[in-house]
């Protein structure tokens, strides 16, 4: 009987841990999301992004991003570039140097902020460093990603398109589980044929049913006009951590605020008056 008994008791324990491993298996990921939606609370990312045929750029973005009540509100993100190679001359007479200086965009309350080496180019009055663009709504989002997975119904939608799902191994000391999707869409114009094949991963928490990486793989597929095929590949490795932060992003000090249609204004004014000659 006292064998019994321990057998029942060994198979009870089996049975709880077994069950909740299960039922942290099936942690829903649209629904740990939507429960991270509030006020004041974020996430902080970081990405780093590359462009092929290579021309030796690597891009990485870092933030945070701050929730409201059904999604992302307002956005604090910084973008830096490196440059690993010497730029093929061609294209250095194209575009002309390249700034590798570091960008900061914050999106709130309808509004995009940006500042970096874009201001400087556009001659800003003493003392603004920040140019403001007004728009609906906000555009905040994962640096490079091509994916919005911080919106319940794109993360829903999304996850329909899931090829395979299996352990992800550990990611920043949880335990994840690896989701693996591929989309496809033709997105041709007249007389262009273009196609956009988009291979994504998701490491997904085991028990919480948290995204804490992202990579993506774009692939732009078009044919020239003597049939070759032409490829443009965009990829991209995001983590997400600190999930449930506290995030409070305000805008810059309007002291230091530029409008964008105030510098395109002047941006586009001759600088001498009569610099033009229309002729006699």
């Amino acid at each position: 009987m006292k064998r019994l008994i321990a057998a029942a008791a060994a198979f009870a324990m089996v049975t709880a841990l077994t069950t909740g491993a299960a039922q942290a298996r099936a942690a829903d990921p649209v629904a740990a999301l939507t429960a991270q939606l509030k006020s004041a609370h974020g996430v902080h990312f970081n990405s780093v992004s590359k462009i092929e045929p290579d021309l030796g750029f690597k891009s990485r973005t870092y933030g945070d991003l701050q929730f409201g009540r059904s999604r992302i509100t307002a956005s604090s993100i910084i973008a830096t570039s490196s440059q690993e190679e010497t730029l093929p001359p061609e294209l250095i007479d194209l575009f002309g140097g390249f700034d590798l200086s570091s960008t900061q965009t914050i999106n709130v309350k309808g509004a995009t902020y940006l500042s970096g080496p874009l201001v400087g180019l556009l001659d800003p009055p003493p003392g603004k460093t920040w140019i403001r663009a007004k728009a609906k709504g906000n555009s905040s989002g994962l640096g490079n990603t091509a994916i919005n997975v911080l919106s319940p119904k794109e993360l829903r939608t999304l996850l329909k398109s899931t090829t395979s799902k299996k352990p992800g191994g550990v990611v920043n000391g949880v335990a994840t589980t690896l989701y693996t999707g591929r989309q496809k869409l033709d997105v041709s114009l007249p007389g262009y044929p273009l196609s956009w094949t988009l291979n994504w991963k998701l490491w997904i928490g085991t028990e919480d049913g948290l995204i804490r990486r992202i990579t993506t793989r774009d692939v732009l597929e078009s044919t020239d006009t003597k049939g070759k095929k032409q490829q443009v590949k965009l990829s991209s490795d995001t983590y997400l951590t600190a999930w449930g932060k506290k995030v409070w992003i305000d805008p810059p000090a309007e002291q230091y605020v530029w409008d964008f249609e105030d510098a395109i204004g002047e941006f586009t004014k001759p600088n001498v008056i009569g610099a033009i000659n229309l002729g006699d």
